[in-house]
């Protein structure tokens, strides 16, 4: 009885050891909290399931401008670094009550860092124009001081300055001028700017020196910010709602509020159990040798019982305890159902986590105790085999050597073999299909994303990101830089509220930057440098060498200008030249990766026969790019080229102020892909490339392996 006692306290002392453990590895961590988040992909679900809810209008609804720009345009002023940040707060408070250092915990966001990231926007735009502007000489310090107050002003209010003056200036006229500027700032912001300032006047850049005093005079859309600060708390806080304190009806809630209570003694119930526990092994032992027993093998039992016990115990306590964050997806939810999912997924691993955790450590226990129990009783089955001495070593001999046979079996293959097949786009079953036989998933306005701060961005990956995501072909447009007449004629179709909204970012236009550029319309609110992304191209082909790639270009600049950016970037032996018959065979994908010419180059209007630039719609056609309803992405009407050409873009988004995250959650799901793809085979073709916003949000990917008969149909009818 004595030796059944011990393993009774081996056990209860083994069960609050493992809960310890477990907390310490998990909710009393920071990182248990970082690495559930980073594992859910919540900060990229902010932009692919949060916006896009329709129940975000709401809170979007008092703002001065579309909502779509503001979708579209929220990813570049609050970037998922500034989320992380936010919800790291949210993490501190949380870890500081389970740990006993706060009393309750409030689910509030602090969103200053929101209002600095508007701002902070929309100088980093007003200052690029600043770089190329008109200069004209001033005539006296005094009208160069007037002046450059005057471009201040301007500045402040939104625009660049339509000039600069410019002046050699001395040393004590320097600090003539600075005095007189530095008035515009409070205290510490004279401080922080004033030797900077100093140094760029002395050097003449009056350009430099705007960019650095310019944007703290400027405040953002302050309507827009007031707006948002109406819903807060003390105009600075979102209160999301959700408290502990109102949550202490919930068994797990209560249970959290007990590990609060304690948390400043689970250091000591830790020891005290370890060491109870250390005592009651050796108690077991002792009885048991004195009985005439084994003691390794009664150790082994009492280890046994504990791990057993552990393991039901943590089963039980799973049931008793439901997900609390699962009353954040019912019907009574304050928070949209696209944030509420997100929370419940993170709710969903934590809890695997701590699950996790706690039946490691319970099968940890129960390990030790079979394997303690099972070689005393191995070694008594020898001893009784000890006539047979053969039997004896051939008993030992297994025990070695099948073990190490599999964990060295384990250890060198620990998976399936890999796969040593040739692939193709990812697949070994499309490396024989022609060219136009395969359907490509292809990007909208690729270049526009929010990963590179474009202003109404089409995408959020970068474009090389968007090639990891598994598109294949990119829509881009290429420019000269935006001259004042070209952005009077891209604001003309715009309301008055969108073109009020963007002009302060781009009035005047003075900045001339040489070049090819791939923008969207305005250069002023997002650009790359046509041939820095070509060689970008090039590294991720040489990553890739079984990808084949499409580029489809708006050509808004000469063909020998393209190709003389493509030369540049080192892709000569990449480009691949599309048949001169525009009904003639495509090569497979097999043939044009053996061959090393991957990258297939489209224009919209010039052609260059005999060269790699052919125009898209002499080979191919296209459906309408100015849908309007989600209706106007059911059918597959004709847009531009012949209705029997070999190769179709299929383009699947809406068109409105701004790229619409909520349209693209609808319109880019599987589903509805796939019908609309159906539509097009029915009565044309099979579309080669499917053209999106958002390439992120839905599921683009998967439609493109239904449409090439990689994946099993959504559901949606053949006809």
């Amino acid at each position: 009885m004595a030796r059944v006692a011990l393993a009774v306290l081996v056990t209860l002392c083994w069960l609050p050891l493992v809960v310890i453990l477990t907390a310490r590895s998990t909710v009393l961590s920071a990182d248990f909290y970082t690495d559930g988040l980073d594992d859910v992909h919540a900060y990229d679900r902010v932009y692919t399931e949060v916006l896009p809810d329709p129940a975000v209008d709401s809170l979007l609804a008092g703002l001065p401008v579309d909502r779509t720009l503001v979708t579209a345009n929220l990813r570049a002023v609050l970037p998922p670094s500034t989320i992380e940040g936010l919800t790291d707060e949210q993490i501190g408070r949380i870890v500081d009550y389970l740990r006993g250092d706060a009393d309750d915990v409030q689910l509030s966001v602090d969103m200053r860092p929101l209002f600095a990231s508007i701002s902070g926007l929309a100088n980093r735009y007003l200052a690029g124009e600043l770089g190329e502007g008109v200069t004209y000489q001033a005539s006296s310090v005094s009208q160069f001081t007037d002046d450059l107050l005057g471009a201040l002003d301007d500045m402040a209010a939104g625009r660049p300055p339509t000039s600069l003056p410019v002046m050699e200036l001395s040393a004590q006229q320097v600090d003539i001028v600075l005095r007189a500027v530095l008035d515009r700032f409070d205290e510490p912001t004279r401080a922080r700017l004033a030797e900077p300032a100093r140094a760029l006047l002395r050097q003449g850049d009056i350009a430099g020196a705007l960019a650095l005093l310019g944007p703290p005079l400027f405040q953002g859309d302050d309507q827009a910010i007031e707006q948002i600060r109406g819903s807060l708390v003390n105009g600075t806080v979102l209160d999301l709602g959700v408290s502990l304190s109102d949550l202490r009806d919930k068994p797990t809630i209560r249970a959290i509020d007990r590990l609060h209570d304690v948390s400043k003694q689970l250091p000591w119930i830790a020891a005290a159990c370890g060491l109870a526990m250390a005592g009651g092994l050796v108690g077991v032992a002792a009885l048991a040798r004195r009985g005439g027993r084994s003691p390794v093998r009664a150790v082994g039992y009492a280890a046994l019982a504990a791990g057993l016990t552990t393991f039901a115990f943590g089963v039980a306590l799973r049931l008793a305890l439901p997900n609390p964050l699962d009353a954040l997806d019912s019907p009574g939810s304050k928070l949209p159902p696209g944030a509420a999912a997100v929370l419940t997924d993170f709710g969903d691993h934590a809890y695997r986590g701590i699950e996790g955790d706690f039946l490691w450590l319970s099968t940890w226990m129960t390990v030790v105790g079979l394997v303690l129990a099972g070689a005393s009783l191995l070694v008594a089955a020898s001893r009784r085999l000890e006539r047979h001495a053969r039997w004896r070593r051939l008993v030992a001999t297994s025990v070695v050597v099948v073990p190490a046979l599999v964990l060295v079996t384990w250890a060198a293959f620990p998976g399936a073999a890999a796969d040593s097949r040739v692939v193709c786009q990812g697949s070994a079953r499309l490396c024989d299909r022609h060219y136009d036989e395969v359907t490509h998933a292809a990007s909208h306005n690729a270049m526009a994303n929010s990963e590179d701060l474009f202003l109404g961005s089409a995408q959020d990956p970068s474009i090389v990101h968007q090639l990891d995501l598994g598109v294949r072909g990119l829509l881009l447009d290429v420019h000269h830089w935006t001259t004042p007449e070209q952005i009077a004629q891209a604001f003309k179709d715009l309301t008055p509220s969108t073109r009020a909204a963007l002009e302060p970012l781009t009035r005047g236009a003075l900045s001339a930057r040489p070049g090819l550029w791939l923008c969207h319309n305005v250069c002023q609110l997002g650009a790359l440098d046509f041939t820095g992304q070509l060689r970008t191209l090039d590294g991720w082909l040489d990553r890739n060498p079984t990808e084949v790639v499409t580029l489809i270009l708006q050509d808004e600049v000469p063909a020998a200008e393209i190709e003389g950016a493509f030369a540049q970037a080192g892709l000569a032996d990449e480009l691949f030249t599309p048949p001169d018959d525009p009904d003639g065979d495509w090569p497979t994908l097999r043939e044009m990766i053996d061959s090393g010419r991957r990258l297939v180059v489209f224009t919209e209007r010039q052609d260059t026969p005999g060269g790699f630039l052919r125009s898209f719609y002499r080979y191919g056609s296209e459906t309408p790019f100015d849908a309007q309803d989600p209706s106007d992405l059911a059918g597959c009407a004709l847009g531009r080229g012949s209705v029997d050409a070999k190769l179709l873009l299929m383009n699947h988004w809406l068109t409105a102020a701004a790229p619409d995250r909520r349209a693209a959650l609808a319109g880019n799901a599987s589903q509805t892909v796939v019908g609309r793809a159906q539509v097009c085979e029915r009565e044309r073709r099979q579309p080669t490339f499917v053209a999106v916003d958002f390439v992120n949000i839905g599921d683009l990917p998967r439609a493109v392996d239904v449409l090439n008969g990689l994946a099993p149909s959504d559901g949606a009818a053949r006809g």
